[in-house]
């Protein structure tokens, strides 16, 4: 019922752009006001969860556009929510090709990434992304969760992107915490976390879970972390 009440709110909106517009607004094309009622659309079934729906009202909204590059990010993020990261990932670097200083494709390239188990890569597009934003406390905490994951794997010789059902005993759970903080990639982590937590200091009761949770029971750390990154 909640979803009906807001698509019927949009669509009397839309009816009444389609008549105000022209008249106070005559060199606005139908066109462009079809492609901006579709991106309206589209971020109100995001609202609602439907994203399925909403990236079907961004591909058509680009179908007059199909470089425009507001439109494509928000395509790129719902491709991300509905786990079509490989799509997402394309369509972050048509949005980089015409601008690759563009820190939120730079950033969403990497969620993409990390999604397909590709850390070094995604931490890359972080560092990037942290190269024109620095201070960007959440794009350091994605970097951290990375190199966090990335110690998870190597301290356990998982293959990044791939879990096993293996259990392990409480000696082992043990000595994987010790030997986990002595990985470079633990390290790194520690590093951006603690940046992170410089800028903003709400987010250290999150960094502090993680590290914990990643320190004490490595095998479903491992695909905690990687589920809780990127929301």
């Amino acid at each position: 019922m909640k979803l009906i009440t807001i698509i019927v709110l949009v669509l009397v909106v839309v009816v009444g752009w389609f008549v105000v517009v022209p008249l106070v607004a005559p060199g606005v094309t139908e066109k462009s006001v079809v492609r901006d009622t579709q991106v309206v659309m589209g971020d109100t079934l995001d609202m609602c969860n439907q994203s399925e729906l909403a990236l079907m009202m961004y591909d058509n909204a680009l179908s007059a556009n199909t470089s425009d590059t507001v439109i494509l990010k928000k395509k790129g993020a719902m491709l991300i929510k509905c786990g079509r990261a490989n799509e997402a990932a394309t369509i972050y670097q048509q949005v980089l090709s015409q601008n690759p200083g563009d820190t939120t494709a730079l950033i969403k390239t990497g969620d993409s990434l990390v999604r397909q188990g590709n850390l070094t890569e995604a931490i890359a597009y972080y560092d990037a992304a942290l190269a024109i934003n620095p201070r960007d406390a959440n794009t350091l905490l994605k970097k951290g969760d990375a190199y966090l994951v990335m110690s998870v794997a190597e301290t356990n010789n998982f293959k990044v992107g791939k879990i096993t059902d293996t259990g392990v005993t409480g000696s082992q759970a043990q000595s994987s915490a010790q030997q986990i903080e002595t990985q470079q990639s633990y390290q790194n982590a520690m590093t951006a976390y603690q940046k992170a937590m410089e800028i903003d200091p709400k987010l250290s009761l999150i960094i502090s879970t993680r590290v914990m949770s990643a320190t004490q029971s490595q095998v479903s750390s491992y695909q905690d972390i990687l589920n809780n990154m990127n929301s």
